[in-house]
């Protein structure tokens, strides 16, 4: 069928979750099917927005059943799940005609409510085997995840909804102190408890696959857990700093250097630093500042040869400098932080201050996308202004001019 209007705004919101393949892979592979879904139900359609289908079932996103042939008109209509074994030996469901229509023995069904108890519709999975899903493991995980899509929703409709009132930058603001929340540090928490339990309850039952397969969902449960945190550390920055201090920037170097310790031992990373200003700067902003660029070396650094982060600084009159947006006749200190790794190509130099831009030539997911976006925000916080030169394979240069 066609889809217009609010339901193709709910399967592209579900769409841009990144996280929903994962959720359908791990319901598939937790409970032994083929298929499983995320479906828009209302009263009148039931229509796929996230779809894994490896039976298969035929249903790919955007494609509709008609609602009364689902279980899920039932789940929406008396907000409770629906949860079989076994079709054929369920005392409640044996005989009826949904099973018999579709071919299947073991299905789920469980409700995704938004957070002001409107019933968006439901994550089900099903399979023409018998399995073993009605049990409190297998349901617990389904709530969460049920809460994980409901919390992104919300947050979506957050940012659309303040889109009309406020300008950009204050949008995304007011989004990313809502993701930081408790709200989802709470459901995100349990996925990483249900998972730790149910490895260690199967550990003599998993394949070596099936270990790997649980080491990477906790490396990404893990992974969104900083994500969570450098959100915060962005939000914390917006607000313009009152709590100026002058202070003596390799103070602030050797704080960040001892946060980072493990990381530069790790990977015999050098840093270097020449004699650099005093500065009449929030002590804590420009901490994380070098924090950031620092751990953003660590992430980007080059296989080719060993890290060595080198800090420098000098004054002058912003004309002194040729960089456009300083003032001429105003004294700056010009701080630069430079890397030997990676690098990137120059046309990105303003797009990797973008917050969640990872530019890189191959996989890496230690890097949450975040830290440049800070560093920024410190930046204009002390009335600066940071650029960056880069060239690939060879090196990353971050200029930052704050007023004296």
């Amino acid at each position: 069928m066609e889809i217009v209007g609010a339901l193709q705004k709910d399967i592209e919101d579900i769409q841009s979750i990144s996280i929903v393949p994962t959720i359908l892979d791990v319901v598939c592979r937790a409970t032994g099917m083929g298929f499983a879904a995320i479906a828009r139900v209302t009263d009148e359609t039931w229509v796929t927005c996230g779809v894994l289908d490896a039976i298969p079932f035929g249903l790919s996103v955007g494609d509709e059943l008609e609602i009364e042939t689902t279980f899920c008109k039932q789940v929406r209509e008396s907000d409770k799940l629906v949860v079989i074994d076994h079709v054929e030996k369920d005392k409640v469901y044996h005989n009826h005609p949904i099973p018999a229509q579709y071919g299947f023995q073991s299905y789920i069904s469980v409700p995704i409510v938004r957070k002001n108890g409107e019933f968006f519709g439901t994550l089900c999975a099903l399979d023409p085997k018998p399995n073993k899903v009605n049990n409190p493991e297998i349901i617990a995980m389904f709530s969460m995840f049920t809460e994980l899509i409901a919390f992104h929703l919300d947050a979506l409709e957050t940012m659309r909804r303040q889109d009309t009132a406020i300008k950009k930058k204050d949008v995304e603001l007011a989004t990313y102190d809502f993701i930081s929340s408790h709200d989802l540090q709470e459901p995100l928490r349990k996925i990483q408890i249900l998972t730790s339990t149910l490895e260690k309850k199967e550990e003599k039952n998993l394949s070596e696959k099936g270990k790997k397969y649980f080491k990477s969902i906790k490396k990404a449960a893990t992974r969104m857990r900083n994500i969570l945190n450098d959100l915060l550390t962005y939000s914390e920055t917006e607000f313009k700093p009152k709590s100026f201090k002058e202070l003596d920037l390799n103070v602030l170097i050797n704080r960040a250097k001892a946060r980072l310790s493990t990381q530069l031992e790790e990977s015999n990373a050098i840093i270097n630093t020449n004699d650099l200003c005093k500065l009449n700067i929030v002590p804590i902003q420009m901490e994380q500042l070098f924090y950031n660029l620092f751990a953003n070396s660590l992430s980007f650094r080059s296989d080719k040869r060993p890290l060595l982060i080198e800090v420098d600084s000098k004054q002058g009159l912003g004309q002194s400098f040729g960089v456009q947006g300083l003032e001429e006749a105003k004294m700056y200190c010009e701080i630069t932080v430079k890397d030997n790794g990676m690098g990137f190509d120059q046309q990105y130099s303003e797009k990797i201050f973008d917050i969640f831009q990872r530019l890189k030539s191959k996989e890496n997911d230690k890097s949450t996308g975040i830290g440049l976006s800070i560093v920024r925000r410190i930046v204009e916080n002390h009335n600066g202004k940071i650029i960056a030169i880069g060239k690939p394979d060879h090196f990353a240069i971050f200029k930052m001019y704050l007023p004296l």
